[in-house]
């Protein structure tokens, strides 16, 4: 059987808050405030009781689909990604291609690091990506610099106890002559990888890191 609510407005009035449907296999049932294309309600939805599924900045502790069809996510460019975000926000990159979610600080590929650029034109060190090292021990970091028509990429190991990092780098193959070389700093909180670049020239250096916690 087929039904349909449709709600104008409701006002708030002592004894009335909650709007609900029911029928022999579904049931709609609302309870507190609920937004739909805003970003503030008064009250949030949660899940206290035997609620399923909020939408848009509404929280929720289950959200599932049946069948074998699909769910959709949100989805844009690296440039359209939030700034900051909750622990556990997924989205798809567009840019890059791949799924992506924010662990309370960075956003990181879901099957590995997403790619960080950072423009580099000095010969000090520069800090190309950070981590919180009292989250993470160690990290696999992949760096790729580009300077002109010049190309250098290798991979390297990253550890540190707190007071010293320690970095080894496993392979390193460049075009002409090696560009750049890494390392790592503590800094408050922070793990800083580091490139020192042996010219001044404009470059682009991006690594891909994973994070292994402590």
């Amino acid at each position: 059987m087929a039904a349909e609510i449709r709600v104008d407005t409701i006002k708030n009035r002592s004894g009335i808050n909650t709007v609900a449907f029911a029928e022999s296999t579904h049931n709609v049932v609302l309870l507190g405030s609920v937004g739909i294309g805003t970003t503030s309600v008064p009250n949030t939805v949660t899940t206290a009781n035997n609620a399923k599924v909020a939408v848009g900045i509404i929280s929720c502790q289950n959200l599932f689909s049946a069948g074998t069809s699909h769910f959709k996510i949100p989805a844009g460019t690296t440039a359209q990604r939030p700034g900051t975000g909750f622990a556990g926000d997924i989205r798809f990159n567009s840019t890059l291609n791949t799924y992506e979610g924010y662990d309370g600080s960075v956003w990181g590929g879901l099957g590995g690091g997403t790619e960080e650029d950072t423009s580099v034109s000095s010969t000090s060190a520069t800090n190309v990506t950070t981590f919180a090292h009292a989250s993470y021990r160690s990290a696999s970091i992949r760096a790729q610099i580009v300077q002109g028509s010049n190309y250098q990429v290798g991979r390297y190991l990253v550890i540190h106890d707190g007071t010293t990092v320690t970095v080894v780098e496993e392979a390193a193959v460049a075009t002409g002559s090696m560009l750049g070389t890494f390392s790592g700093a503590i800094n408050g909180s922070n793990l800083e990888f580091k490139v020192t670049m042996g010219s001044s020239s404009s470059a682009t250096v991006t690594v891909i890191v994973d994070k292994i916690t402590v």
